[in-house]
């Protein structure tokens, strides 16, 4: 019974740990496409937590393609990005896993 519930508790926060969110409104300032699977963004605003300060997405998967889809929408349309959800791999490269614009 105390090897489940260790296991449980590090996987809970494990999961905590590896999911962020920014907490604060931003604005697209440049989109990139690189290779045949990874793309991604430049804020206006300063991200000190992301390597170059910038985000990625990944084309491979149908979420990154929606994700890049409404990174566009944003960019053209001048909407601000109320909420990006995102992971970090182990050089603080940050992977976007969720976009919420107003």
């Amino acid at each position: 019974m105390k090897k489940l519930t260790i296991t449980i508790l590090l996987v809970c926060t494990s999961a905590l740990v590896l999911a962020e969110n920014l907490g604060r409104t931003i604005h697209v300032n440049r989109v990139f496409s690189e290779g045949a699977s990874t793309a991604g963004f430049y804020p206006v605003e300063s991200l000190p937590e992301c390597k170059w300060g910038l985000m990625y997405i990944d084309l491979s998967t149908e979420g990154g393609k929606a994700i890049f889809s409404l990174v566009l929408t944003a960019k053209t349309a001048g909407h601000a990005v109320i909420r990006v959800d995102y992971t970090k791999d182990s050089s603080d490269k940050c992977l976007v896993t969720g976009f919420h614009t107003q």
